[in-house]
């Protein structure tokens, strides 16, 4: 009977209610996300390609914290399946307090050598586009820190299923962001530095509202200085899922950049064809991205209440609903790609390319994106990081950055070709992460649940 009534407590409507706000704050990211880029292009391609080669080096060390944050939301998730609400707050002290230094160090790197590192990447880009990057670059550079607090206050919060807390934050961010777009590069004409002060102006409102929430749930003493000086045990355990996570994240994205510098040897208009289409990516993965953060949450606290094969079931079934639900909008998405492309304001030697790598992305997304990212989630927060991670970091260098030089440079297929290799390298994940989550001892063992069952607090 205990049994059941534990199964219940992480049954569909469980995972709805994770799920919901999540679709919402990634639908809403990725809509603004979309309308940012079109207000950009309107400014031409030069102002887009800039911001698109400038943020390839900014999502590397912005994803690097994240991994910080992974760490952060699996150890949380596991406690609270436990019941153990005191380490979940000396976790969220001391990670925000680790993440928000670390980042500060790597902002001011930025911030100071931003120049030779965007030359060495992009050496054969012209000379306006180069300039335009390097003022984008520099607010950018100062909302690290501010990033930093988010990502972590935000994955605490999913950590214990308070998904609802984090969409009402990013809601505010979004809404800032867009109407703050249109002053600064309408109203005020500051071009891409007005696109880079939206951002962090709309990011630093939504930190404020993350830190009232985590003082409503946790109390005051959450950012007490006992709870935010770093503890060899708790880091140590924070470290033991973000340090694989971070050589992972940060080679996955050290081989996008050199992806990047492919697509930036193929002339400006391809460049921002493969800009705007890869733009549209984050609107194809919303309901992806919602289920993938539903299985870390999920997984994590079916796991730290010692339900494994729990884990395991509920895993697989965010993977299945995340292939069912990308297949859907994939059809509903494929006939008016034209005109949503169109949008952006492309110039018309780039639309066809972007349309056609559009709707590349339907095809391949639906079918091996989520087994190849929802189930990686999922085996980080059942302890399986080290898997994860070395299967990452080879499928990624040898399909994603080997074949993309391939079908790209060497065959000369251009953005398709370094499109195809992205599937190739998820085809590949996607074959070791679901046996491993299907067919694993380790997630098919149960283990008797801990005295106190599942977590009765917040």
């Amino acid at each position: 009977m205990e049994k059941n009534r534990e199964d219940r407590r992480y049954d569909l409507r469980y995972m709805a209610k994770i799920s919901w706000p999540v679709f919402i704050e990634y639908g809403l990211g990725a809509t603004v996300g979309l309308a940012d880029t079109v207000m950009v292009s309107n400014l031409g391609s030069v102002a887009v390609s800039s911001v698109g080669l400038a943020d390839s080096i900014n999502m590397v060390f912005l994803m690097i914290y994240n991994a910080v944050a992974t760490g952060t939301t699996v150890v949380v998730a596991q406690s609270h399946g436990a019941g153990d609400r005191r380490t979940i707050r000396r976790a969220v002290g001391q990670s925000t307090f680790f993440g928000v230094v670390l980042m500060l160090a790597v902002g001011a790197l930025m911030l100071a050598f931003r120049g030779p590192l965007f030359h060495l990447l992009y050496p054969r880009v012209e000379a306006g586009l180069t300039e335009s990057a390097l003022a984008y670059m520099v607010l950018t550079s100062c909302s690290y820190p501010v990033f930093a607090l988010f990502a972590n206050l935000s994955g605490a919060l999913r950590g214990i299923g308070r998904t609802r807390d984090v969409m009402i934050a990013s809601v505010v961010i979004n809404v800032a962001n867009i109407a703050l777009n249109a002053v600064f590069l309408y109203g005020v004409g500051m071009g891409v530095m007005g696109a880079a002060l939206a951002t962090l102006i709309g990011r630093t409102a939504g930190c404020i509202i993350l830190i009232v929430q985590a003082v409503r749930v946790w109390g005051r003493d959450v950012f007490a200085l006992s709870n935010m000086i770093p503890r060899r045990d708790l880091i140590g355990r924070i470290m033991s899922v973000s340090l694989p996570s971070g050589l992972d994240t940060t080679l996955f994205q050290a081989g996008k950049i050199i992806v990047s510098t492919f697509i930036g040897t193929m002339g400006t208009a391809l460049i921002s064809a493969n800009t705007i289409a890869m733009s549209a990516f984050g609107i194809i993965c919303i309901p992806g991205n919602a289920l993938a953060v539903t299985g870390v949450t999920i997984t994590g606290q079916c796991w730290g209440a010692e339900r494994r094969r729990l884990a395991r079931e509920n895993l697989l079934k965010c993977c299945l609903f995340s292939v069912i639900l990308l297949t859907l909008e994939s059809v509903v998405l494929w006939f008016p790609a034209p005109w949503i492309i169109r949008a952006y304001s492309p110039e018309p030697d780039a639309f066809d390319e972007a349309v056609r790598l559009f709707r590349t992305l339907l095809v391949i997304i639906p079918l091996f994106w989520p087994t190849a990212f929802c189930s990686a989630s999922g085996l980080r927060a059942a302890d399986d990081v080290r898997f994860v991670t070395v299967i990452s970091i080879v499928s990624m260098w040898v399909f994603r950055v080997g074949f993309a030089w391939v079908l790209g440079i060497w065959l000369g297929w251009g953005p398709f070709g370094v499109c195809l290799a992205m599937g190739l390298d998820w085809v590949c994940r996607s074959a070791f992460y679901m046996p491993r989550i299907a067919m694993g001892k380790k997630m098919r063992r149960e283990l008797p649940a801990p005295a106190g069952g599942a977590a009765k607090a917040l």
